[in-house]
């Protein structure tokens, strides 16, 4: 039987970021990234050397212990969303359509870097925040496009976004010793380009995982 290796489950939490901040949700968040390993001793040698999100390790689970999980822990919250690290690396229409099935509405977080052409309608709201050049992203389409800011990875400063396919665009400050001057940077850069928004990670500031 099918196992993925799942970091974690929790919730009900509040999504903290972009279109949907501020509602009510459960969280799985794969284990696993091709952007670096998750483990602090790789750091300095990683794509995402920024990244706060901990999915090193993790358990296998079948798809209906996840779905079980989630209803054992949702009290009625139906919106999950599915994130990591990055959970296209292992995804597929099975898990899917298991947790359709049990009801619950799926939002995917995800940096873009697998076509998911195939799963793309099984997702309610698909959030890309690209961790490559376009060039290099093999999704084309989302609903909410979201760059860190100030750009940390060549390839996705924003103007090489421009005219992506997406609902709305998102400016979101990198978490990181300098907050306070990224979160200066991002708000002049709205201020200047009012085609995009601001992201806050809500989350953090209200003090919820």
């Amino acid at each position: 039987m099918k196992t993925y290796l799942i970091k974690e489950i929790f919730g009900p939490t509040l999504q903290g970021e972009a279109t949907h901040s501020g509602t009510a949700v459960m969280f799985v968040r794969f284990s696993g990234c091709n952007k670096w390993t998750g483990h602090e001793k790789d750091r300095d040698k990683a794509i995402c050397f920024f990244c706060d999100t901990d999915f090193a390790n993790g358990q296998k689970m079948t798809a209906e212990e996840i779905k079980e999980e989630l209803i054992s822990k949702s009290n009625g919250v139906s919106d999950v969303v599915i994130s990591g690290g990055e959970p296209t690396l292992q995804l597929d229409k099975g898990l899917l359509e298991t947790l359709q099935n049990a009801g619950f509405v799926l939002h995917l977080e995800t940096n873009g870097s697998k076509d998911i052409s195939d799963i793309f309608d099984l997702f309610y709201h698909v959030t890309v925040s690209p961790k490559q050049s376009r060039e290099q992203t093999k999704i084309k389409e989302a609903h909410d496009l979201k760059l860190l800011y100030p750009t940390q990875i060549p390839g996705t400063e924003p103007e090489a976004w421009e005219g992506f396919d997406c609902f709305q665009k998102w400016i979101q400050p990198v978490d990181s010793d300098h907050r306070t001057s990224n979160l200066d940077q991002a708000i002049d850069f709205v201020l200047k380009n009012p085609d995009w928004r601001l992201s806050l990670q809500t989350h953090k500031i209200l003090g919820v995982k």
